[in-house]
């Protein structure tokens, strides 16, 4: 079985520019390879990023109406060659 198979939402393919904001850090403009209701997926081809298990913020550097789009707190949760997957850290139980 693959991982897409594994998945419990779907991804859609989507590029945009997301500035993620490390604790500490300064934060690093990264494009997204693809999103989902529980998180999303960060190009990347720094050696400086976050580790798995980290917490950090993001934002969509787009405009989204208006005023700047909301920080965003997500998990590490997978780093790999070509960058990052992260999970949106939620108040509500699933």
């Amino acid at each position: 079985m693959s991982d897409s198979n594994q998945r419990r939402h779907p991804r859609i393919k989507l590029q945009i520019e997301v500035e993620l904001n490390p604790p500490g850090e300064e934060a690093l403009t990264l494009t997204s390879g693809n999103l989902s209701d529980s998180g999303i997926y960060l190009q990347a081809d720094s050696d400086s990023l976050p580790l798995v298990g980290s917490d950090v913020y993001l934002r969509i550097k787009q405009a989204l109406g208006d005023g700047e789009a909301p920080l965003v707190k997500a998990r590490v949760v997978r780093v790999d060659r070509g960058g990052l997957g992260l999970q949106f850290e939620t108040d509500e139980s699933d």
